[in-house]
């Protein structure tokens, strides 16, 4: 899918990717996306995209039920 977004000129000096990254991360926060599916996305191992979510705020642990499942059997 291709989404097109119109934004103030003031943003232009960002780049491309940080748009992808913040959306897939907010995404996986609010339970939307998987972390494989996040990971897919965006093209990253485990340990890259835990390092990305702190950079936008956000937590390595997304308190689910399953998420919590899973951390609590590891």
């Amino acid at each position: 899918m291709r989404v097109s977004v119109d934004l103030p000129d003031t943003l232009l000096n960002l780049a491309p990717h940080y748009f992808r990254e913040a959306l897939v991360a907010q995404l996986y926060h609010t339970g939307r996306l998987s972390e494989r599916q996040a990971r897919k996305v965006l093209g990253l191992n485990r340990r890259a995209f835990e390092d990305l979510l702190p950079r936008f705020g956000l937590s390595i642990l997304v308190d689910s039920p399953e998420n919590l499942k899973v951390e609590l059997s590891a």
